[in-house]
């Protein structure tokens, strides 16, 4: 895991303070050390956290016999094969990492390579014979890349948007449409960022630049390889594809543990984790200690810390767990909205990098369970994937409230229960599946943030990137669309971006066996009911697990990571929230009304009405735009004056 950054400038050429001030603005992903090239119209950056060759593959990393210059951030779990085949076809090595070795295949290769690399990955090559930038992002998305083009005959490309934002001439302004999206959805999908100049790589593409300009391509179609293994699986029994899956897992975890330093997982003490450790303690020899790490908060009647230190026990892992309260969420929320380079879009997030900061100092890798619930049915919105007309009809006759109300009385989740029937109550596809991740509807945020203007073409535009991914999906059922358009989504867009910053905020690798792109296409794949039956998701997982996993946690239901939002804004967090809604030149003030503000804290304090994960989509977004993004205007003003 790594820090990467370059410019091309056919027209001015490169200035090597720009390549220093992008290793300043990634310093946070590359503890270890850090590198910068610069010839002619190119210039390469790169902060290092070194895990496989520690001693040697320094960066940007050159092969003067091939004409190229390069940079690299992740990890190739193939790379010794893929090594040995270039050995064959007379390539000579001068590192042991994988580095050199995609180096070298895509200076053979180029874009023809990427779909042999098994892998977690975003590069910059340089040609310099032919003069050309090749750029390229993993199939899944695990690794981000954000890019710009300043002027016509440059490009700027880093890691981090930061990164890209150093250059004087990117357009920091914000993206109405991306900003709107974010506040919907707390995240924004596709190739927009919140930023107008700046735009993002797509998971399983590649970018190619010259002087005759930009080309993207695709090397990667999740919904075309799983529609590849959907045909594979045809006519076998469920046996047969409970085994293949179990091998397939393993075989991920098994990779995923390639590295010359310590490995060690997060562990919530629910089924994705649980089963990644059980089968770390079946992959390693008896005398191999493992690591785990638990984030749970003081005081949570719910809290997942027991059945996690159960699992611990289970494998003998040697384990930390660390509780978590506001007074660490006011300290760093500002700090992190600068790592994520937006706003902290889910409540755990901080948590989770808290937990990073206590799994540096035994490790630098961790396996993490992302990825499960999308790519085999785990959240319980699954469960309504093929909800029938009349329930759809009667959520819009009710109504979302008073159906979230029958559910309370039913002793259901409120909270749960109005999301679903709001999406539920949608008529449309795109919005049914697209509402399941907001708490905030239309009349929420024409009420609240009227400044915004929230008319029907804006409305349209702020799931234009997830309409056009439900258009890229030719399958008829519905699991498989809601679980495709998350994977092309909510996973890269969210889960994927926050387990990067949070512990990369902390110079932390994580790897997500789940999302070997292989299993995930497999998982996709699978008939519904090897998926979800009745209420439970992951049924094949459970499957897996149950020689693996104690029975407590297989059968337990599910219940998340949940922050007490509901009683921090009511009490400790109380005045932090108060002081950011109200603060002048803040968000609020210039695109909320108010009194609707301040009537959503009073209702909420009040105990009228739980708004906690409104208030937070909210407070994110003041933090961000208070404390990142209006000082960086003023600097970007200051530095053009």
């Amino acid at each position: 895991m790594c820090g990467i950054g370059g410019r091309v400038d056919f027209d001015r050429g490169i200035n090597p303070r720009g390549m220093a001030a992008m290793v300043a603005a990634l310093g946070r992903r590359g503890p270890d050390s850090t590198g910068t090239w610069v010839q002619g119209p190119c210039g390469l950056a790169h902060t290092r956290l070194s895990i496989i060759d520690v001693a040697g593959s320094p960066q940007p990393m050159l092969a003067p016999d091939r004409g190229v210059a390069f940079v690299y951030n992740g990890e190739t779990y193939n790379y010794k094969a893929l090594r040995q085949e270039l050995e064959q076809l007379g390539e000579r090595f001068a590192t042991n990492g994988d580095t050199e070795v995609i180096m070298r295949w895509l200076a053979r290769g180029g874009p023809a390579a990427l779909p042999k690399f098994d892998a977690m990955f975003a590069f910059g090559l340089w040609d310099e014979r032919s003069q050309k930038l090749l750029l390229g992002r993993d199939a899944l998305g695990e690794k981000p890349l954000f890019y710009a083009t300043p002027t016509p005959g440059s490009i700027v490309f880093g890691s981090e948007i930061k990164a890209i934002l150093a250059h004087p001439d990117v357009d920091q302004n914000l993206n109405m449409d991306a900003f709107r999206q974010a506040l919907r959805f707390r995240a924004v999908y596709g190739a927009d960022t919140l930023h107008r100049g700046v735009r993002q790589l797509e998971p399983g593409t590649y970018l190619e630049f010259d002087r005759q300009g930009l080309r993207i391509g695709r090397f990667f179609d999740l919904v075309e390889e799983t529609g590849k293994a959907r045909a594979a699986q045809r006519g076998k029994s469920v046996e047969t594809l409970v085994r293949e899956g179990r091998d397939l897992f393993l075989e991920s975890v098994e990779q995923r543990l390639i590295a010359d330093v310590p490995v060690g997982a997060f562990l919530s003490g629910g089924l994705d984790s649980s089963l990644i450790v059980a089968a770390m303690r079946k992959i390693r020899a008896p005398s191999e200690q493992i690591r785990t790490y638990s984030v749970g908060f003081a005081d949570d009647p719910h809290s997942e810390l027991h059945f996690a230190s159960l699992m611990a026990e289970a494998i003998g892992s040697q384990h930390r767990a660390i509780n978590v309260g506001p007074e660490a969420y006011m300290k760093r929320f500002a700090e992190l909205s600068a790592c994520r380079d937006g706003p902290v879009s889910q409540p755990a997030d901080i948590a989770i990098a808290e937990m990073s900061g206590i799994a540096k100092h035994d490790v630098k890798v961790v396996l993490s369970g992302e990825g499960a619930d999308e790519v085999f049915a785990g959240y319980p919105k699954y469960s309504f994937a093929r909800a029938p007309g009349a329930l759809r009809g009667l959520a819009r006759i009710l109504g979302s409230g008073n159906l979230a109300g029958l559910a309370g009385l039913a002793g259901l989740d409120r909270r749960r229960a109005l999301v679903a029937a709001r999406a539920l109550a949608e008529p449309r596809e795109v919005d049914r599946l697209v509402q399941w991740f907001s708490y905030l509807d239309r009349a929420d945020l024409h009420r609240i943030l009227p400044g915004l203007d929230w008319s029907s073409a804006n409305w349209e535009q702020a799931i234009a990137s997830q309409s056009n991914a439900l258009a890229r999906i030719d399958d008829p059922d519905g699991l498989l669309r809601m679980q495709m358009l998350d994977c092309l989504t909510w996973l890269p867009g969210n889960m994927l971006e926050r387990g990067d910053r949070m512990t990369m905020a902390e110079g932390l690798e994580v790897r997500p066996p789940f999302l070997d792109k292989e299993l995930a296409a497999f998982g996709l794949a699978l008939p519904a009911s090897l998926k979800v039956r009745g209420a439970t998701g992951k049924w094949i997982v459970r499957q897996w697990a149950r020689e693996l996993v104690p029975d407590d946690i297989i059968s337990r239901k599910k219940w998340g990571f949940r922050t007490p939002l509901k009683e921090w804004f009511r009490g400790p967090m109380k005045d932090f929230l108060i002081d950011h809604v109200s603060a002048k030149h803040g968000l609020c003030q210039e695109y909320a009304d108010a009194a609707e503000v301040r009537k959503l804290v009073d209702d909420h304090v009040s105990g009228k009405v739980d708004a906690g994960e409104t208030l937070w989509t909210i407070l994110s977004a003041e933090v961000w735009y208070q404390n990142v993004y209006r000082p960086r205007q003023d600097e970007a003003r200051a530095d053009a004056a």
